[in-house]
């Protein structure tokens, strides 16, 4: 039997003053910080503990510390939190990047900083910054260090596949009979990642449309199959004045499209996951 542990640890780190300024007598001088992580997908929480040149607490009241992170190529500001204070006589203070904060970072290497402020209110939402001054990540007066963004760690969400070119086709310019339809272009059903079980959804969007909808499958080889090749699967879904509608296919296929027979408006768009 395989054994895997996992660990919840706190996303500490500590970070200096030049309350004392001297960095001589102390004992123990760290000379950097480890590399910070975030992941996307997920609220990510770093602890920060403000301490002095002799490794001891240090009080911050009366000032808010902020957590900047800084593109490494272009210097670009690119994010910037103020942090939420657990203790100001301990210096003990927060900063959560939350699922959404992250949305426009891509993945991949940047810089972080933390800066102490002194503000003035001016009224509920505006302040005046009176001074701002840095921390440093050792005791070498280093103010930059590195913070990498990884992926998603539930992995990424695949964007739905957008079906919205049609052809049109009129029977009695081919001798036959019926109404004329209209046809999407193909829609690979990815059998080589299917079974028999698997769900396919189709989501409608139109305009001011009424009509029938028909889901077609094949299981041709082909990569155009004839029209002798598809199959209707399950029964036409019939949309009255553009309301959304969506269906769900449950199979194994290579290759679907959508047939619809309109009697008003037009289909925009199928979302086909």
């Amino acid at each position: 039997m395989q054994f895997n542990s996992v660990y919840l640890y706190p996303n500490k780190i500590d970070v200096f003053t030049n309350a004392l300024a001297s960095w001589q007598l102390e004992r123990y001088r760290r000379v950097y910080n480890r590399n910070l992580k975030m992941y996307r997908g997920v609220n990510n929480r770093i602890d920060l503990q403000v301490r002095n040149s002799d490794q001891k607490s240090s009080d911050i009241t009366g000032s808010y510390l902020v957590f900047n992170i800084v593109a490494r190529e272009t210097r670009d500001l690119v994010k910037q939190k103020d942090c939420v204070t657990v203790s100001n006589t301990t210096g003990k203070v927060y900063v959560t990047f939350s699922q959404a904060d992250l949305l426009d970072l891509e993945n991949g290497f940047y810089n972080y900083s933390i800066t102490q402020e002194i503000r003035e209110t001016i009224n509920a939402t505006e302040y005046k910054v009176i001074s701002r001054t840095p921390l440093y990540v050792d005791s070498q007066y280093g103010t930059i260090s590195t913070l990498e963004v990884s992926g998603d760690i539930s992995g990424n969400v695949e964007s739905s596949l957008v079906v919205d070119i049609f052809s049109f086709t009129n029977p009695a310019t081919t001798g036959t009979v019926g109404s004329a339809f209209y046809t999407s272009s193909l829609i690979d059903a990815s059998p080589q990642l299917a079974t028999a079980q698997s769900l396919h959804t189709f989501q409608i969007y139109s305009t001011a449309y009424s009509g029938t909808v028909q889901i077609q499958g094949s299981i041709s080889n082909s990569p155009t199959p004839g029209a002798g090749a598809w199959a209707d699967i399950g029964s036409p879904i019939t949309v009255v004045n553009s309301n959304v509608k969506y269906t769900n296919v449950v199979g194994k296929y290579n290759w679907f499209r959508i047939k619809h027979i309109p009697t008003a408006g037009t289909i925009d768009k199928i979302l086909y996951r």
